[in-house]
């Protein structure tokens, strides 16, 4: 049974606003390859941590935008600060995602199954293959747009839902990404996706043609051969879109090969929490920073 709201402990709800004690980071707006890039906390790093620094790319959910990425990139920085002094510098990078926020072209195109969109599978998969792309541009050219500011020596990425998918996608398939932190994104979304139809023996030429499928096994296939990364999973209980069930195998099977936290919260659904922000930066220290 779902848990009501106002029975959720107050960390362990959506996050959708700022605490009042949070301190905003500093902002720049870069332009590169025709859309804009956000990196926040430049103006807060040391002489010492501008000659090394962690980017952390920060991918929003399906139906979102930068809006939601920024929210995150804020209360990141500011509790890894809370956590003392760093030798390394840190850096949030964002961007809307492929399709969204002043990206958007076609509003249908980023909707389910449910709300009327007949090509969702199609358009979830082309989109994360795209943002994965757009990581990949940023990482090549980030350097030449900053280095009067700061050095990047380091690209972690991040991402909730849709950017929780793609960041799966991000580490099996570039290998200077060598750890990520994944919320609420499946590892299997194949049988994820026929699940949502309905179950295997469900067949639909329309939604999930043959072509599509193969697709999908494609790339499912991929992250299965992930090896020697630093993998956080964060996953919610009581999430009905994206269950942990279809992480689990995953983790079974090909975790001994990685360096894995899987984390899956009681009191969350499909959502982000700050009680899984404080399960980051926890993380951050240990590993990375």
């Amino acid at each position: 049974m779902f848990t009501m709201t106002s029975e959720i402990p107050p960390k362990s709800r959506r996050f959708e606003e700022l605490p009042e004690d949070t301190v905003k980071s500093s902002m720049l707006k870069i332009n590169i390859a025709g859309f804009h890039t956000y990196v926040y906390g430049i103006d807060e790093l040391s002489p010492e941590q501008a000659k090394n620094t962690v980017v952390l790319f920060h991918i929003h959910g399906r139906t979102r935008s930068n809006v939601e990425a920024e929210r995150f990139a804020h209360q990141f920085l500011h509790q890894l600060r809370q956590q003392g002094p760093s030798k390394k510098g840190f850096v949030v990078a964002t961007f809307d995602d492929r399709n969204h926020g002043e990206r958007a072209i076609d509003k249908k195109s980023i909707q389910s199954w449910k709300q009327g969109n007949e090509k969702h599978a199609h358009d979830m998969l082309a989109m994360i293959d795209g943002i994965a792309q757009d990581i990949q541009m940023v990482m090549r050219y980030l350097r030449l747009y900053v280095e009067d500011r700061f050095t990047p020596t380091e690209f972690v990425v991040s991402g909730h839902s849709l950017g929780g998918h793609t960041s799966w996608n991000i580490l099996a398939d570039e290998p200077r990404i060598k750890a990520a932190i994944i919320s609420v994104g499946c590892p299997n979304m194949h049988d994820l996706m026929v699940d949502r139809l309905g179950g295997k023996d469900v067949v639909d030429p329309i939604r999930w043609p043959d072509s599509i499928s193969e697709y999908y096994s494609d790339r499912d296939q991929r992250v299965s051969r992930i090896e020697g990364k630093q993998v956080l999973i964060l996953n919610g209980a009581q999430d009905k879109l994206v269950p942990s069930r279809f992480s689990t195998p995953w983790v079974e099977k090909y975790g001994g090969k990685n360096d894995v936290s899987f984390n899956v919260f009681e009191n969350s659904g499909h959502w982000f929490s700050l009680e899984m922000m404080d399960k980051v930066i926890e993380w951050v220290v240990e590993k990375i920073a």
